[in-house]
């Protein structure tokens, strides 16, 4: 009976060593991302915008690779050629996108690969529960990780999906948030801060907690809170040119679906014990064709409009869920 258990035992370390090598092998690789375009809305009737977003195409994006799917974070790159977006099962990765007459049509993958810890080990599954992407593609990036809640730099212009992360000092409330609403969205501000904020973690108004934090660790992290417009939860945070602030806020229930609504927060308002609220400038339901919204990346055009993409987490739930990239123009 103990040799049966042994051989049992050693049989399934071995199949765990098998395993861990494995993941920790796994390197980046080449990407192929098949897109087809979609209409905005489900109607006889085509829609051209939501609120104060005109639309500037939706493109359904499949890729063969297991781990292509759970978007959840993007940057679209100055020029908008260039994209990259994490996933919320441990990796990231690059593609490029391509235009016609102003509207986007095409999406091409370049590589994926998984996010690499401090140590450069590579994270498996919802150990890299990555939710947050601020930063530039040509320097450095900084993800926000839900689970085991924490911000860390990536020096992505310098050494791609290769960078080892740096950890970000972060508030010691953070730890106490709830394991599945942390910081979903996070930006780099104009003036060198991360504001970070909270899918659902309440602060004693019921309010969505959040921080203005220095990366470079120079300074304590301030206190902030997003005002709730319930049923919405946030999803993403980005700023405008004019140091306004767009949110990317999502809502489901089993009877209306999904949702998401955009609210624009006047700049001058992002400061320390800030209740931020600010105008609907969009909102969407189940009669225009969207997924789970959770990632928003903004640009400006060669005409200085203001570009917006939002990008869905298909949960890896296909066929019932999808991975759409909308492209659409914010209008004043």
């Amino acid at each position: 009976m103990m040799a049966t258990v042994s051989r049992v035992a050693l049989a399934l370390l071995a199949i765990c060593s098998v395993a861990i090598s494995a993941c920790a092998d796994e390197a980046a690789r080449p990407l192929t991302i098949k897109s087809s375009t979609r209409p905005l809305n489900t109607g006889d009737e085509p829609a051209k915008s939501i609120g104060k977003l005109v639309h500037r195409g939706t493109l359904r994006l499949e890729s063969p690779d297991k781990d292509f799917g759970g978007l959840s974070g993007l940057i679209v790159a100055a020029d908008g050629e260039r994209f990259l977006a994490i996933t919320d099962s441990s990796h990231w990765l690059t593609g490029k996108l391509s235009y016609r007459d102003g509207r986007l049509a095409g999406v091409s993958g370049t590589d994926i690969g998984p996010l690499l810890d401090p140590d450069g080990h590579a994270l498996v599954g919802k150990g890299g529960d990555a939710e947050g992407l601020t930063g530039s593609i040509d320097g450095d990036v900084y993800v926000s990780f839900e689970g085991n809640h924490r911000i860390w730099r990536y020096a992505f212009g310098a050494q791609g999906l290769a960078a080892h992360a740096k950890p970000v000092a972060t508030p010691a409330a953070l730890a106490q948030a709830p394991h599945n609403s942390g910081l979903e969205g996070l930006e780099l501000l104009a003036d060198g801060r991360l504001l970070a904020l909270s899918e659902a973690y309440l602060d004693a108004a019921e309010n969505y907690r959040g921080w203005l934090i220095a990366p470079d660790g120079r300074a304590n992290p301030q206190d902030l809170a997003l005002r709730p417009r319930m049923p919405f939860a946030l999803t993403d945070v980005r700023q405008l040119a004019n140091g306004d602030v767009l949110t990317l806020e999502r809502r489901f229930n089993k009877i209306g679906g999904v949702g998401f609504q955009m609210r624009r927060i006047a700049g001058s308002s992002v400061a320390e014990g800030a209740v931020l609220d600010g105008e609907v400038v969009a909102e969407a339901g189940m009669n225009f064709i969207i997924d789970n919204m959770e990632g928003l990346s903004v640009r400006t055009g060669a005409d200085g409009e203001t570009l917006i993409y939002l990008v869905s987490d298909d949960n890896f739930n296909v066929p019932l869920q999808q991975t759409l990239l909308m492209m659409f123009e914010l209008k004043d």
